[in-house]
């Protein structure tokens, strides 16, 4: 029966495929996060403010910078720019790097001399329980 066999070999492709995907999201819901760099930069490259000038819609830092408590939950920009630029109450200084750690979940609205907009908005994160929470935050993380 030939019928019989190339169904039965397709319930077990599809028998095998569900088991994978199974594990695969246990794995992310249920998997501790690497322990590496918690750290995001960004840096100001030189010329920005000139590039800047010549086009307003001219961005280095995208408009909302999502940060993870103990995920990625410090911030570093590095200015290797000519001009001073702003960072909320920072001022950032050509050559400079400053570092910004985060330690509660937050959201943060600074004026920023990088967008045109004057805008910079900082979204810190809690740390994704163990289980759906996390397994959607690492779905989130795949799509951006």
């Amino acid at each position: 029966m030939p019928g019989h066999d190339r169904r039965r070999r397709l319930g077990w492709a599809l028998g095998a495929l569900a088991a994978l995907v199974l594990g695969v999201a246990g794995w992310a819901a249920f998997a501790p996060f690497v322990s590496g760099s918690r750290e995001l930069s960004y840096v100001i490259p030189e010329g920005t403010a000139t590039r800047q000038k010549a086009d307003a819609s001219f961005a280095v830092l995208p408009s909302t910078i999502r940060l993870t408590l103990g995920v990625q939950d410090v911030l570093i920009v590095r200015n290797e720019d000519d001009a001073t630029h702003q960072l909320g109450p920072i001022l950032l200084a050509p050559r400079q790097t400053y570092r910004i750690p985060f330690r509660t979940p937050s959201r943060f609205q600074y004026a920023c001399s990088l967008h045109s907009s004057g805008q910079l908005t900082i979204v810190v994160e809690p740390t994704p329980r163990i289980g759906a929470e996390r397994l959607l935050w690492r779905l989130a993380r795949v799509r951006a």
